[in-house]
């Protein structure tokens, strides 16, 4: 699909979702994207700022334990329920929502379940989040104590919250039962850091994750040093993503919009990138870290992929660097069968081939029509992987597979810097931050 036409069917994805909406959204032109463009191009080029993901991830400083435990693609996250106590105009959810403990689709009704789930996944890190997790803190407590009770030392563990109803004393039980990290999202509480100063000293690393709020730009930069002294040591900033829940909120609001797999606000991806900026200048001790819309969207997606896909290979397949399950198969004459074949074993430049490709997906149950793994996890506690076809068999060359594994280049004037892409595959994870338009 041409660029054209890739960007014709983001934006009838776009109209599709918010329907009537959509016609009174302020969105980007070309004269904006391109003065977009150069501002941000700007902010990427300063002292100090530093890419990693292959240029989705920007930042002053080294990233928080839990986000290297995410940048690996060992991290797993548990959302204790869908209840939540802010009411913060940008949140994408309802989180008026009773559920039971879930990661991905999967209920994990017991804190045992979940913590044998992390352990036989291999996961490096594990988090709980909501909704707010104080809202239901013993229970959070219990998931907390069961990881690091089933998972040992070596697992970082994280929590999220509003720190509304953090008190000394809850802080302390977290941290006792095995809590590595906490972060709070000051934006709940019109950016106090009394929550802050409670974890000091208390959980071994203390960060504050936020959305890059435009408006409250000139705000956070004082506040950078302020949450230092406060305490913390990573200020983690988001960008604004525009949902059908949040939708009217954010259209009473002065921002542009740009297109993709999911509307984002053009003005607070700047943000971010001028806080970035600005604490690589001033050489702040607090370490500043831009996790884009683009890293997001597809580094966690594909650290699924590849985890769960690892339990599906067969007959010499192979994972992609985006975690797809690559199927080559080989002819041996033209009426002969097709074999799945290891790619290390196609010699022949002229070998009869084709190329397929799967993903796999985390399940409670077995769906019809998709071939699928069911993994014991504890006496009575199941998952099941499924396996979907994304691209069926198709015939190529070997040297056309080839060239289809290169991955984009970076820039090599700008260590780090790739070119915007709307370009997807199955062989590799699209580099760079999003395309404005």
């Amino acid at each position: 699909m041409d660029a054209t036409r890739q960007r014709e069917s983001v934006i009838e994805d776009n109209a599709r979702e918010y329907g009537a909406l959509y016609n009174y959204m302020n969105w980007i032109d070309a004269d904006r994207a391109a003065e977009a463009r150069q501002r941000r191009d700007d902010l990427l080029a300063r002292p100090g700022v530093r890419l990693s993901c292959l240029g989705t991830k920007i930042h002053h400083g080294p990233l928080s334990p839990g986000c290297r435990q995410c940048a690996d693609k060992a991290w797993s996250c548990l959302f204790i329920s869908g209840r939540c106590n802010g009411r913060c105009f940008y949140c994408p959810t309802p989180q008026n929502n009773d559920d039971p403990p879930m990661s991905g689709t999967v209920p994990f009704r017991r804190a045992g379940d979940f913590a044998a789930f992390v352990r036989l996944f291999g996961f490096g890190g594990a988090s709980v989040s909501g909704g707010e997790p104080f809202l239901d803190f013993e229970r959070s407590l219990e998931y907390v104590r069961a990881l690091r009770a089933t998972c040992g030392p070596g697992l970082h563990i994280w929590l999220y919250t509003n720190g509304i109803l953090a008190t000394a004393e809850k802080l302390a039980r977290l941290a006792l039962a095995g809590l590595d990290e906490i972060r709070f999202d000051i934006g709940a509480t019109d950016y106090s850091l009394d929550a802050v100063r409670l974890a000091r000293g208390v959980v071994p690393t203390v960060t504050v994750e936020i959305p890059a709020v435009p408006e409250e730009l000139q705000r956070l930069r004082t506040l950078l040093p302020k949450m230092w002294e406060a305490g913390a040591s990573h200020l983690n900033l988001h960008q604004l993503r525009l949902t059908p829940h949040n939708a009217r909120h954010l259209l009473e609001r002065d921002y542009t919009f740009v297109h993709g797999p999911k509307v984002t606000v053009l003005e607070s991806e700047l943000c971010a990138l001028e806080l970035v900026a600005h604490a690589a200048e001033q050489d702040l001790p607090l370490a500043v870290n831009y996790c884009s819309f683009a890293y997001k969207n597809r580094f966690q997606a594909a650290a699924a992929r590849e985890r769960f896909g690892s339990w599906l290979l067969e007959n010499g397949e192979e994972l992609t660097a985006s975690g797809h399950i690559r199927t080559v198969e080989t002819q041996d004459s033209p009426h002969s069968p097709w074999r799945a074949t290891p790619l290390s074993a196609v010699a022949a430049a002229d070998a009869a081939l084709r190329v397929g490709y799967d993903a796999a997906f985390l399940r409670p149950a077995a769906a019809p029509g998709h071939a699928h793994r069911i993994v014991p996890v504890t006496e009575g506690f199941d998952v099941v992987l499924e396996r979907h076809c994304v691209q069926e068999p198709r015939p190529i060359t070997l040297d056309g597979l080839r060239h289809k594994r290169q991955p984009p280049v970076a820039d090599p004037a700008l260590p780090g810097r790739y070119p915007p892409l709307l370009d997807a595959s199955f062989e590799w994870l699209t580099p760079g931050l999003g395309v404005y338009f």
